[in-house]
């Protein structure tokens, strides 16, 4: 359960961090929202589903492309989104600039910047709220092809400067991989998550093992 506070309002930011345009402009989620993502319904809404079209147009450019989705939702209400990505080839740079407006006019905007590297990549990415305050990102990858070795560490900074931070290893072995995963939140509480896999080629079946850890913040 997430804490209300600042612990809730960085999730929702988080959220916006992955393309949650109705988290960000307070409109009707199932508008934005792909369906495999949607919570259940409750019986009144079952009984009376809501409705939207979407319209989505892509334009290829000289380094890149744009693209623009607009939803519109049963009562008239629309919400929009306007991506431009441009790609510099030569330096390893790709950058994308996203824009959500809506029924109202408020507006956020997200900025990402992937800069490829010698052994993976970075990716810097600002979110501005309709209110003007701003989420930054920062994600570093990693890869050691030889050893099967990958690195994933992410840092996310919300509107009053807490953060919450990511890392994730995953190895190869030789039937399959492990994975662990440490996330720990603003209010100092952690969550550990391990995973080993393996894959029987006899039997065509994967096996995972999962097991998660959450501690809570110590008192102080």
């Amino acid at each position: 359960m997430i804490r209300k506070g600042y612990s809730e309002q960085l999730a929702l930011t988080v959220a916006a961090l992955a393309v949650t345009s109705s988290l960000l402009l307070g409109i009707d989620a199932n508008a934005a929202e792909p369906a495999a993502r949607r919570p259940a319904p409750a019986a009144a809404e079952r009984r009376a589903p809501r409705a939207y079209t979407r319209e989505s147009q892509r334009t290829r450019t000289d380094d890149g492309h744009t693209r623009r989705d607009v939803w519109t939702d049963a009562q008239g209400r629309s919400v929009s989104r306007d991506a431009e990505v441009a790609n510099d080839r030569d330096n390893g740079t790709r950058t994308r600039d996203v824009a959500w407006t809506g029924p109202n006019g408020r507006q956020a905007t997200r900025e990402d910047v992937t800069q490829r590297t010698d052994d993976g990549l970075t990716r810097d990415s600002v979110v501005t709220l309709p209110d003007g305050r701003t989420v930054s990102r920062e994600m570093e990858l990693s890869r050691d092809r030889e050893a099967g070795l990958r690195t994933r560490e992410i840092t996310t900074t919300g509107p009053e400067g807490q953060t919450r931070s990511v890392s994730d290893v995953t190895q190869r072995s030789e039937d399959g991989y492990t994975r662990s995963t440490e996330v720990v939140n603003p209010n100092g509480s952690t969550v550990s998550r391990d995973v080993t896999a393996s894959y029987d080629p006899d039997t065509r079946t994967w096996v995972r093992d999962v097991s998660v850890d959450r501690e809570e913040r110590s008192p102080d």
